[in-house]
């Protein structure tokens, strides 16, 4: 695991940044909406990134060379490879394009901040190979993997150690072809990163390559370096760190302890520690060097993962040591932290030769009759494992309840679905867990996990499509209910009888503007006083030719003077009233004719939906064809596993009943020598040398054995 400092993630996303400010037509839109999808990657959230980045190619038409490498990178990540292999694809022939107009700018531009910061096409589509060759190799498509590394002609310098893994990989056991030519950069000493374990890994294969063509001197000091090489974090950059999501910029958390990434890669390097000193003790073993295998496995760690080969070759060791009380006890552990173990099982056979040479026949024939029952114990259940997995409905039912008692608090808390595969397989059968030892039974059972991942997600999307076609008939069954109860509104009338109101308030509105005469907003009690005014008027108009009529003439005009007054003191509030009134009924009458317009639309288009029950029903046919092919996979992949699982089985038979009768054949040669023995017990030093020399000629087997293991 390596470590990113946040000064070099800025400044390797300021490079990229600087790098399409030449070419691209809308700099600061994209890099907005290239910002967006980063941030939800960086928050975890690859899918809402991917998303993202499909949304600014469709409706903002933003794609550029860093978003197209990002949308593989992302692809990889949540295990779309078929997608991601499309997307590299097209990156590599627009790569090929814009390599040579960079390089003449380049040449132009020497002088250029941006074109010594810029990450170059050549440069991305590398990575993208690189990156993609690397996915191949995990999921066992080795054959796609070579093409893939075979399309690399140039390597820059800082690629070159994951270039020669992958290759190592891909054409394990072979020697690798090698083809891509390295681009030699003028750095010094100084600007050199520290080594990785990239590089550890490297010699630990050339070392085990050299160990299979028996050139011992040759992976000697390989192994000798390795042994004792000490971790130092790699610098990476940013797309490394894109395809990478558990880099860290810092090694040290809030609380100044490692962060468990760095833990990790502790680990690992520790481990490929172990792994040297181990090797280096079989090629002391096989060079007959035994004192020193013996003392390059005194200090080895017991909690390292290749504990059990190192102590079965310590013990062996100290057997040719003559160090025999040593070996006994070596072998006794063994048998007893590792009772499933090839090597524990060989072990009780050496203990019990062991015994029964230095020590007594009696006792090493007792020790023989237990290593008789060990391996008829383990027949036994060998052969019931083997009933169980061919009569279980799922091979996933070996899975351990811890598994079982996790999911809930895995299972995500959200609607969005659950990308990438986040638990591995466990199970609480020794077995089992003997027979995932096999990379490719465990890379079957994971690709289990991960198509139970996806059925998952499958039925989710089955859920959200029932949904829909749930809610399209509803909207079916309503559409046709608004219709009909819209047939029975009268929109016309209705527009009607609002436009006349709105007319006569408009008149009445433009005459009390007009006239500024109060009259026009006199409500039913106020006209009725007017008209008896007018009445009176017109009666003393009638009188005044027979009678003097001023005195009544004054008082009908002070009353018409008040309410007069009265009016036109309410004349601006009854005008801003109306005014009011007449933009509601504006209002008013504009959603009733959108209303009505809708309902003419919808009257006369009565398949609107069509359009997405179309979609809907395609989209629950894919679901179908989805299922049919993830459950034809996992049948397919069920057989697999429980083809490999009856080869193991019968495998492991074959082995205990090889043991078993080399067991019997080491009984009957006991029973025989203590039959012409003497009643004088046995000196254990005069037996020593021929007893060395048998045990050596008869382990052989058991020690190759055990490097087998090893590697």
């Amino acid at each position: 695991m390596t470590v990113l400092q946040a000064a070099d993630l800025q400044a390797a996303e300021n490079a990229v940044k600087d790098s399409m400010e030449a070419t691209a037509a809308k700099t600061d839109l994209e890099d907005k909406f290239y910002r967006q999808s980063l941030y939800f990657y960086f928050a975890g959230d690859y899918g809402a990134a991917l998303r993202q980045i499909s949304l600014n190619r469709q409706r903002k038409e933003i794609y550029s060379d860093r978003s197209q490498l990002f949308e593989a990178g992302l692809q990889v990540s949540i295990g779309l490879h078929e997608q991601a292999t499309q997307t590299l694809a097209q990156f590599e022939q627009q790569q090929a394009n814009t390599s040579t107009q960079t390089t003449a700018n380049n040449s132009t531009n020497t002088n250029s901040s941006k074109t010594k910061s810029a990450t170059s096409p050549t440069e991305l589509l590398l990575i993208a190979l690189l990156q993609l060759s690397e996915q191949q190799i995990e999921h066992g498509d080795i054959d796609t993997a070579k093409l893939t590394l075979g399309r690399i002609t140039t390597l820059l310098p800082d690629y070159v150690e994951q270039y020669h893994v992958l290759n190592q990989l891909a054409y394990w056991p072979d020697t690798p072809p090698l083809t891509a030519q390295v681009q030699q950069q003028s750095t010094s000493e100084d600007d050199q990163p520290p080594a990785s374990s990239s590089v550890a890994y490297i010699a630990l294969n050339q070392a085990l390559l050299h160990m299979k063509q028996q050139q011992y001197s040759a992976a000697q000091p390989i192994l000798i370096e390795l042994k004792s090489q000490q971790w130092q974090p790699p610098k990476i950059n940013f797309w490394q760190q894109v395809f990478n999501p558990f880099v860290e910029p810092d090694i040290f958390d809030d609380n100044d302890e490692l962060l468990p990434e760095v833990k990790d890669a502790l680990l690992q390097q520790q481990a490929i520690n172990d792994y040297a000193k181990l090797l280096l003790a079989q090629l002391y073993v096989a060079n007959k060097q035994y004192d020193l295998a013996y003392n390059e496995l005194s200090d080895f760690p017991e909690q390292s993962p290749y504990a059990e080969s190192a102590l079965f070759l310590f013990a062996y060791s100290a057997q040719q040591q003559q160090h025999y009380d040593m070996s006994f006890k070596l072998l006794s552990l063994l048998q007893q932290q590792y009772p499933y173990s090839n090597l524990a099982w060989q072990a009780a056979l050496l203990t019990a030769k062991q015994v029964s040479e230095q020590q007594s026949l009696a006792q090493g024939l007792t020790l023989y009759q237990q290593a008789e029952q060990l391996y008829l114990q383990k027949i036994v259940e060998i052969k019931g494992f083997a009933e169980t997995v061919s009569t279980i409905s799922n091979v996933t039912d070996f899975a351990s309840k811890t598994v079982d008692q996790q999911t809930p608090s895995l299972a995500t808390k959200s609607d969005a679905l659950e990308l990438i595969l986040t638990e591995r397989f466990s199970t609480d059968s020794p077995w089992l867990k003997k027979a995932l030892n096999d990379p490719q039974l465990a890379t079957d059972y994971h690709t289990l996990l991960s198509l139970d991942l996806l059925s998952d997600n499958v039925q989710k999307q089955q859920i959200n499509s029932q949904w829909l076609k749930d809610t399209l008939a509803l909207n079916t069954e309503r559409q046709a209910r608004v219709i009909e109860q819209q047939k029975q509104l009268a929109y016309t009338e209705m527009i009607n009888t609002l436009d006349e109101q709105k007319q006569r308030i408009a008149k009445i509105i433009h005459q009390a503007e007009a006239e500024q005469n109060g009259q026009v907003f006199a409500d039913p009690s106020q006209q009725q006083w007017i008209d008896r005014i007018d009445a009176s008027q017109a009666r003393l108009t009638t009188l005044a030719t027979q009678r003097n009529i001023d005195d009544e003439q004054q008082r009908l005009d002070r009353i018409k003077g008040v309410l007069q007054w009265q009016l036109q003191q309410t004349l601006p509030q009854r005008l801003w009233q109306h005014k009011k009134s007449l933009k509601q009924l504006t209002t008013q009458l504009e959603q009733l004719e959108r209303q009505a317009n809708r309902f003419s639309a919808l009257s006369s288009n009565t398949r609107l939906l069509s359009d997405f029950e179309l979609r809907q029903q395609q989209t629950q046919t894919d679901i179908n064809s989805t299922n049919v092919n993830i459950t034809g996979l996992r049948d397919k992949t069920d057989r697999d596993i429980r083809g490999k699982m009856s080869i193991f089985t019968q495998q492991q038979q074959y082995t205990l009943q090889q043991l078993l009768l080399t067991t019997r054949h080491q009984m009957a040669n006991v029973l025989e020598q203590m039959s012409q023995a003497d009643t004088a017990p046995i000196n254990p030093f005069s037996a020593n040398e021929s007893a060395v020399n048998k045990s050596t000629e008869s382990d052989s087997t058991v020690v190759e054995s055990a490097a087998q293991g090893a590697r």
